[in-house]
C-alpha cells in the first residue's frame, strides 16, 4: 500500500536511541495524584496559530522513513514498530506560544497504521538423541492504512482530525510523576468545571520550574474495527488450506511526540552509546529512579484520526472506505501474496501488479506443470512424503493426510 509523506526531516528522532527511563502505553505507572502550581488560565485567541513552526535544533531523520519491516523485531510475540519520536528544541521550553504552534504542526502528520499478518509453523527435527524445534516464518505481509485517515486520499488534507484535550475525570499525566485526575474530580463525576485548553496547558508546562518535563502529544485512531477486519483476514488465509499458526495484529506507527526539555541529561539519555554504558555498569539503578521521579510528564493532548465516526443517531460515517470495502478490494491480492509466501511491506502499487495476474500462484508444495496427469502424481507423492514427516515426527498424522501446507511436524 502506498506509504504517505512522513513527518518534517528535521523533526525526527533516532529510531535506535535507547531510553534511561521508561515510558511504554503511554507511561503506564501507578496512580498517585500530586498537586502542582497552576498559573492563571488563558485563551487560544491569545497566540497566532498561523504563524510558521519553529524550527528544531536538532535529531535529524535516520535513513529509513520508519522501523525496517523487512527486519522485525518481537516483544511477547508481537511485532514492534516505532510508536515514539521525541524531539527537543530549547525555546518550546518557555515559550508557550512557539510550543502551542508546534504542538499543531505535530497533530498534521496522521499516524500509520499498520495491518500485521505473519504465518508460521513449527518444525521439530532430531540431532543425534535430542530433538530440536524451530519456529519457521511462511509468510509475513506488513499493509499502510495511513492513506486511509484523510478525507478523498489527499495527503495534505486534515479535516477529519481533531485536537482535544482530556478530560477532567480522565486518568493521565498533568504534570506530575503518576497519573491523575483533574482536581476536584471523580471517575466520571466533575465538580462544575471547564476542561483546561491546550493553551493553557502550555503555558502551566513552560510555567513549571522542573528541569525534567516531557510534553506527550498522542495521535490516535479511532472508529476502526479490528475483530472484523481479522476474522476476515484468517478466513481468507485459512481457504488457502493454510494449516499453521495465524497472527493478524495492528500495530501502530508514530502515534506519540514527545517534546523534552533541552537540557544536558535529556540529550544524555537519548544516546545510545552512553546508555549503553549505564547499562554496562549497572549504573541504571541509580539513574533509573532519579529520572522516574525528578521527570514531570503532560499527557493532556490527543490528535484524532478517525477510520469511521458514530453520531447521536448511531449512524456510521467513514473517512474514506470501510474495513469490508478495503477488505473485498485487496483479499485476492492478500491471498496471492499469502500464496507466494510473501515476506515485508507490500506497498499498493505493488497489490495492483499482483492482481493484474491471471490466476493465483499454487499452493505451496504442489507443482503445477500444466499436465493433469504429471501433476496429480507429484502430488500423490508429495502427500505420502508428508504422511512418512509426520509419522516421524510422532504426531500429526491427521495433518499429514488431510493435505495443506504450513502445518506443525
Amino acid at each position: 500500500m502506498g506509504r504517505a509523506t512522513g513527518p518534517a526531516e528535521s523533526y525526527r528522532d533516532d529510531p535506535d536511541a535507547v531510553s534511561l527511563h521508561t515510558t511504554p502505553d503511554d507511561y503506564t505507572y501507578d496512580d498517585a495524584p500530586e498537586s502542582f502550581g497552576l498559573p492563571p488560565s488563558y485563551t487560544d485567541s491569545e497566540i497566532d496559530s498561523t504563524a510558521p513552526p519553529p524550527i528544531p535544533i536538532y535529531h535529524v531523520t535516520p535513513a529509513t522513513t520508519r522501523t525496517d519491516h523487512n527486519s522485525p523485531s518481537f516483544k511477547n510475540g508481537k511485532p514492534t514498530v516505532l510508536e515514539t519520536y521525541v524531539h527537543m528544541e530549547a525555546a518550546l521550553d518557555t515559550d508557550p506560544a512557539k510550543l502551542f504552534v508546534a504542538v499543531n504542526h505535530f497533530a498534521k502528520t496522521a499516524p500509520v497504521p499498520l495491518v500485521y499478518i505473519m504465518g508460521t509453523h513449527k518444525e521439530t527435527v532430531k540431532k543425534g538423541d535430542k530433538k530440536e524445534t524451530r519456529h519457521i516464518t511462511d509468510f509475513r505481509l506488513v499493509l499502510n492504512l495511513q492513506r486511509y485517515l484523510r478525507v478523498g486520499f489527499h495527503d495534505g488534507n486534515i479535516s477529519s482530525m481533531s485536537l482535544v484535550t482530556v478530560e477532567n475525570g480522565e486518568k493521565t499525566h498533568r504534570g506530575t510523576i503518576m497519573k491523575c485526575r483533574a482536581p476536584g474530580s471523580q471517575q466520571d463525576i466533575e465538580v462544575g468545571t471547564q476542561k483546561v485548553t491546550l493553551t493553557e496547558w502550555c503555558h502551566r508546562y513552560c510555567a513549571s520550574p522542573r528541569m525534567l518535563k516531557i510534553f506527550r502529544l498522542r495521535r490516535v485512531v479511532t472508529g476502526f474495527d479490528e475483530p472484523h477486519l481479522k476474522n476476515r483476514l484468517e478466513g481468507l488465509i485459512r481457504a488457502t488450506n493454510y494449516r499453521g499458526h495465524i497472527s493478524v495484529t495492528f500495530p501502530v506507527e508514530e502515534k506519540n511526540v514527545d517534546i523534552y526539555t533541552s537540557t544536558r541529561i535529556n540529550e544524555w539519555r537519548q544516546t545510545t552509546w552512553i546508555c549503553w554504558i549505564f547499562y554496562l555498569t549497572f549504573l541504571w539503578i541509580f539513574t533509573w529512579p532519579y529520572l522516574f521521579f525528578a521527570t514531570k510528564r503532560y499527557a493532556v493532548v490527543k490528535a484524532q484520526w478517525p477510520f469511521s465516526s458514530t453520531d447521536s443517531h448511531g449512524n456510521k460515517t467513514y473517512t474514506t472506505v470501510s474495513e469490508e470495502q478495503w477488505f473485498e478490494k485487496w483479499h485476492v491480492a492478500v491471498r496471492r501474496l499469502v500464496l507466494d509466501r510473501f515476506e515485508g511491506e507490500a506497498s499498493e502499487e505493488m497489490m495492483d501488479g499482483v492482481l493484474a495476474r491471471p490466476t493465483d500462484p499454487p499452493m505451496p508444495g504442489t507443482i503445477n506443470t500444466g499436465h493433469t496427469g504429471v501433476d496429480n502424481a507429484v502430488g500423490i507423492l508429495a502427500q505420502g512424503f508428508q504422511v512418512a514427516r509426520a509419522i516421524q515426527s510422532s504426531g500429526n498424522l491427521g495433518r499429514g493426510l488431510q493435505g495443506g501446507w504450513g502445518y506443525d511436524f
